[in-house]
């Protein structure tokens, strides 16, 4: 009875971090990141659609592969479409399932925790601040929400005794890298289990334990094949010789994070906005105490401990300077890492025998748990709209490159071009590099007919990646769009050969096929046109504006000056 009792309790602790994360984002729309990821995502209608999830980046030029991830936007538009609500609610869901898997992964008898004890620590980690920005942006929260689930429960699995749970082991390891690529560093957790002994009855010899992770880096060599067959060039570059101190930055961000956490959001911050003497003071205080406690307890706790440090550092090294990354410092980069902080205080403390100490310590961590709950709650707000997020973020980091893009994209959206386009140049000011700003910039400055200056930009980033589909799409777009005005054949050939080149590195790319069959009724003939549609219309069925020009072309109607499909910035 005491322990169907406890299970219930777990579930409903799960169900109440779901609510709370649910009720916070019930009315906020899609923002950032989520525009490009979530609404120019194409639904699943056939199995060749789930295959080109698999073929393609995630998102824009960045060097991400995410194809599991991207697979569930895909999923959900076809059901949910644009409706912003659904996909909030999945992710407050995946919140409730990812501080499950945390109490399942505390349960394991190696890592010392009592059934309350795990699930105070769950609920504490479920609740963290810097979980909510794992959950309120739909694109990026979902981004992280399932590795974080699959990597949780790959080392669960790997904790277990067993040849099935060492097989789901495995399984769900190929599953978190095709989440994110953070799972890369899974393999070094089970080296770390396997050179502790930490699984449940495994007396093995170290060489025999060791033995067992070659089919997790066989799996994790796979994974970097594809990974060079999608992108077709190197994506990972180490910057570590440049910056060695950065890791050190990044690992003093997470200490600061997890322990004394700000209230309100700090977005991306750079290291002069986020470090706060104060902060990392109380927080270095606490990890020296910590330390001394771990060295203190008996053997179980302390290997558990050991455990708990080295999870903390590994999950963060995929984004600690370790690589050139695209921002410097999140707190969704270190949300998984900060389990390990409750986690090893709970292993190392001495359990309380006296009822009243027992109960005084329950009163605390669940008085601690509801003002995480509170405050995670209040940063909801932040994300209502692109325009109350960009607001803040430029307000907690008046140099941020991104706030600027982000108030770029909100007043494009609200077609104020003017505004939209100085914020651009704002955001270029402040880094000349970014790519998300000439993109944007490129396509606003095209559309209004400045094809001097656009094309500045599209150069750009053609010479930073010529294989930028996107980019050798949208330039042709405007080379076309010149090349009619200008009645100028140079033009019209170049923007030919730059649609051939989009469709040669991606075949299925629906929107190159239609800017093609434009340029056909443009330039060519009708036929070369219909065939053009035909085929974006068969690889994405719900293009609307695609089947409209068709229909007026079969029909022989006189069609109106050529339009695109819109390409969120």
């Amino acid at each position: 009875m005491i322990r169907f009792r406890h299970r219930i309790s777990v579930l409903l602790a799960a169900v109440l971090v779901a609510a709370v994360y649910a009720a916070g984002s019930w009315s906020n729309q899609f923002v950032y990141d989520d525009h490009e990821v979530i609404e120019n995502q194409f639904p699943i209608r056939t199995w060749n659609d789930v295959v080109e999830v698999f073929r393609r980046p995630h998102y824009l030029d960045f060097p991400y592969y995410r194809p599991m991830t991207r697979l569930t936007f895909a999923l959900q538009k076809t059901i949910s479409g644009n409706r912003p609500r659904p996909y909030h609610l999945l992710n407050a869901a995946l919140a409730g399932l990812v501080m499950l898997a945390a109490y399942a992964l505390l349960r394991r008898p190696a890592l010392a925790l009592a059934p309350t004890a795990a699930l105070l620590v769950a609920a504490w980690f479920a609740l963290h601040p810097a979980m909510s920005e794992c959950v309120y942006p739909a694109a990026s929260g979902r981004e992280s929400l399932l590795p974080a689930l699959a990597i949780l429960l790959a080392t669960w699995a790997y904790l277990g005794r067993g040849i099935v749970m060492y097989f789901l082991a495995i399984a769900l390891l190929a599953v978190a890298l095709l989440c994110k690529e953070q799972a890369a560093v899974l393999p070094a957790i089970f080296i770390l289990i396997d050179f502790l002994d930490l699984r449940s009855a495994s007396h093995a010899k170290l060489s025999r334990r060791l033995w067992r992770c070659v089919p997790a880096f066989a799996i994790l060599a796979a994974y970097f094949l594809l990974r060079h067959y999608v992108f077709q060039k190197p994506t990972l570059h180490i910057e570590i010789q440049h910056h060695p101190l950065d890791a050190l930055k990044s690992l003093l961000y997470g200490v600061q994070t997890a322990i004394t956490p700000f209230v309100d959001l700090h977005y991306e911050p750079t290291f002069p906005v986020w470090f706060d003497w104060r902060l990392s003071a109380i927080s270095l205080v606490l990890l020296t105490t910590i330390a001394l406690l771990i060295a203190r307890a008996g053997r179980p706790p302390r290997l558990a401990a050991l455990f708990w440090l080295a999870w903390f550092i590994l999950l963060q090294l995929p984004t600690a300077h370790v690589f050139r990354q695209e921002a410097p410092y999140s707190e969704r980069y270190v949300a998984l890492a900060i389990l390990a902080v409750p986690a090893t205080i709970a292993a190392v403390l001495h359990r309380p025998t006296a009822p009243l100490r027992r109960i005084a310590t329950i009163a605390i961590s669940l008085g601690w748990i509801a003002l995480f709950a509170w405050l995670s709650f209040l940063r909801s707000f932040y994300y209502t709209d692109d325009t109350s997020f960009a607001l803040h973020w430029l307000d907690t980091n008046p140099d941020s490159a991104g706030a600027h893009n982000g108030l770029g994209l909100a007043a494009q959206l609200q077609n104020r071009p003017a505004t939209a386009i100085s914020e651009y140049r704002q955001a270029l000011d402040l880094d000349p590099d970014s790519a998300t700003a000439h993109n944007n910039l490129a396509n606003l400055l095209a559309a209004q007919g400045r094809y001097t200056q656009a094309a500045m930009h599209y150069q750009w980033l053609l010479q930073q990646n010529p294989r930028d589909v996107s980019a050798l799409v949208n330039y042709a777009q405007m080379l076309g769009e010149q090349a009619f005005a200008q009645r100028d054949p140079a033009l019209r050939a170049r923007s030919h050969d730059l649609l051939m080149r989009a469709i040669a590195l991606r075949p299925r790319y629906a929107q190159a096929h239609y800017i093609l069959g434009v340029w056909d009724e443009t330039f060519a003939t009708r036929d070369a046109a219909i065939a053009e549609f035909q085929t974006a219309l068969s690889l994405r069925p719900d293009l609307t504006e695609v089947r409209r020009r068709l229909d007026a072309l079969l029909a022989m109607k006189p069609l109106t000056r050529p339009t695109t499909i819109p390409v969120s910035p």
